[in-house]
């Protein structure tokens, strides 16, 4: 077996032979014991989203009603200048 130098800072290498020595492992033991974790299954993304996902009725009423300002105006001059215009 080969043997292969990798080099560290004094500082990441205190910071790893610090967490090695409280578990009771070698610096290499501890970084192999960090390659071999199993990975987490992927949660669907419709578990992710789930409780985000809503309806929109376009019948009721929007809680909050359109300001124009300054800065909004503008946006809305650049866009129309490009062909799209707000409802």
């Amino acid at each position: 077996m080969s043997e292969h130098t990798i080099t560290l800072s004094e500082h990441t290498y205190q910071a790893l032979l610090e967490v090695a020595q409280k578990q009771g492992l070698t610096p290499e033991i501890w970084i192999l014991s960090q390659l071999y974790q199993p990975q987490p299954e992927a949660e669907p993304l419709s578990e992710k989203i789930g409780d985000l996902i809503g309806a929109i009725d376009s019948q009721v009423e929007p809680l909050n009603q359109f300001r124009a300002t300054y800065f909004g105006e503008q946006i809305a001059t650049k866009l129309s200048e490009q062909g799209l215009r707000r409802p």
